[in-house]
C-alpha cells in the first residue's frame, strides 16, 4: 500500500522574497514570458490569480524524459504574511496518471545571510503503485522557473 511521501527543495535566489512572490502568487500570466523553456502557456480556468479556489492550467515544455504535458491545479491556501501559496494538482492532470494525490507548497524566505532569498518547496504525493517514482522532475522544473523568475526581478531592478 502507498503512503503519502513528501519531497523537499530549497533554491537561493538573489531577489528579495517579496518580489518572488508578488510575482509567483499575483502575476502568473508571466511565467511563460519569463521561462520558456519550461511553460509553453499558463491559463486561469476560474476565480483569479491570487485568490484561493482558483483553478489555474500550466501547459509545459517537454523536458528531457518529460513529455510536453498539461497540469492543473486549485489554490488551496495563500499566506501573505509567510509568502506561501500551497496548491492541489487536479484530476485529469498528467502528474495524477502517476500519483493518487499530489500537492504544493512554495514558500519564498529571507535568507539568514542577509543578501537575496530562498524559494523552500514541498510536494506531497501518494504513488499510483510502488513502481511509480518520485515526483523529482516536477521539482527540477520548478527550480528552472525559480531562476527565471529571479533573472526577471534582477533585470527590472
Amino acid at each position: 500500500m502507498a503512503q503519502i511521501a513528501k519531497l523537499e527543495n530549497r533554491v537561493d535566489i538573489k531577489s528579495s522574497p517579496e518580489g518572488f512572490y508578488e510575482t509567483y502568487v499575483r502575476k502568473h500570466y508571466l511565467l511563460p514570458k519569463l521561462s520558456p523553456n519550461v511553460l509553453k502557456d499558463v491559463k486561469l480556468i476560474n476565480g483569479a490569480w491570487d485568490s484561493v479556489g482558483s483553478v489555474i492550467q500550466y501547459s509545459f515544455v517537454p523536458q528531457g524524459k518529460l513529455s510536453s504535458h498539461i497540469d492543473t491545479v486549485r489554490v488551496d491556501a495563500i499566506d501573505d504574511k509567510n509568502k506561501s501559496v500551497t496548491c492541489t494538482v487536479l484530476d485529469g492532470s498528467e502528474a495524477m496518471k502517476y500519483y493518487k494525490t499530489c500537492s504544493f507548497t512554495i514558500q519564498a524566505l529571507e535568507r539568514s545571510e542577509g543578501e537575496g532569498s530562498s524559494v523552500k518547496a514541498f510536494i506531497e504525493y501518494e504513488k499510483q503503485n510502488e513502481a511509480i517514482p518520485p515526483p523529482t522532475k516536477y521539482m527540477e522544473l520548478a527550480e528552472l522557473l525559480y531562476k527565471s523568475i529571479d533573472a526577471y526581478l534582477i533585470n527590472i531592478a
